[in-house]
């Protein structure tokens, strides 16, 4: 098999020949995709810890590419004459920037998602980021799981109490004890793309 070594593929225009996606707005259908699994994961009951952080880091990955498919098409289409640059982006190559700061969880989504592609830690833009599992029990249960001495009494109150209590990805800098449940900030950014596509033109009916 020969390897082309200069000049594009012929087919570099037509990525839905890999992945049957053809715009922003069918990847963000799939990066919602990905968040009803993720949902589904934490829902369960009992909730697998497996399933959760899979599908955490799935979603993250998508939210990447999402980003990458977006900012492709809209520089292609900005050179075209067929869009115009949004408020507060002065060129497609500070698109990566902008989007940052209009999707409060991009940063951290994106240290996650390079991290786990690249087998490095990977923390441009949310430094010293720590994405870990964490317990989560209803207010009846509260008391219960705060009493718990260690790892050992924990693991036994969520085994203990399966049907009632979930997993789910804490997301902090360190040193900051501050955490915010990965639903919550993972939701979140998913919302504030569907208004930055629909902003960009880029939203389907």
């Amino acid at each position: 098999m020969t390897r082309r070594t200069s000049g594009p593929h012929p087919w570099a225009k037509h990525p839905e020949l890999l992945t049957s996606i053809r715009s922003p707005w069918e990847k963000f259908r799939k990066a919602d995709w990905n968040f009803d699994r993720y949902e589904d994961a934490i829902m369960a009951r009992p909730c697998d810890t497996e399933t959760v952080v899979y599908t955490a880091l799935d979603f993250c990955v998508a939210m990447v590419a999402l980003r990458d498919w977006t900012r492709k098409a809209l520089t292609r289409d900005v050179r075209t004459g067929d869009r115009k640059l949004p408020a507060g982006l002065t060129s497609t190559d500070d698109f990566n920037s902008w989007i940052s700061s209009r999707v409060h969880w991009q940063a951290a989504i994106e240290a996650i998602a390079n991290t786990y592609k690249h087998a490095d830690y990977r923390d441009i833009g949310w430094e010293n980021g720590v994405a870990m599992l964490a317990s989560f029990a209803p207010l009846p249960l509260g008391a219960d799981k705060d009493a718990c001495k260690d790892g050992l009494e924990l693991f036994a109150f969520m085994h203990k109490h399966k049907d009632q209590v979930w997993w789910d990805i804490a997301l902090r800098q360190h040193p900051s004890p501050d955490a915010e449940p990965g639903y919550n900030a993972f939701g979140d950014a998913l919302d504030e793309w569907g208004d930055i596509l629909k902003e960009l033109g880029y939203n389907e009916i």
